[in-house]
């Protein structure tokens, strides 16, 4: 019984620093999604915000509306992408590992 539960310790031990390498992976991957050439959004791989550009020549008072939409619509663009890329990374981790299938572990 000891003996079993060592094993599903070392397990754990494993599958834990296996999903620290992918956290660590998908940190430095980089999505970056764009409205034409007025908003440029980057995100890395755990959807955390690495950088916003906007063409200075759409920057005047007519376009704020404008403006806000465009970012609003291509951050949520540049999340799905992150989102799917960290599901993809997972699953794929799950995968390799042999993990069942259990929805919400990954």
């Amino acid at each position: 019984m000891l003996e079993q539960l060592g094993g599903l310790m070392d397990m754990v031990k494993k599958v834990q620093q296996n999903v620290d390498q992918v956290q660590e992976h998908l940190k430095q991957e980089r999505i970056e999604v764009s409205s034409g050439d007025v908003v440029k959004i980057t995100l890395n791989g755990q959807q955390e915000l690495v950088a916003l550009e906007l063409n200075p020549k759409y920057l005047t008072t007519e376009n704020a509306v404008l403006l806000q939409d465009l970012i609003t619509a291509t951050m949520n663009n540049a999340l799905a992408k992150s989102r799917e890329l960290n599901q993809a990374a997972m699953s794929k981790l799950a995968g390799d590992m042999n993990l069942p299938k259990i929805p919400g572990l990954f």
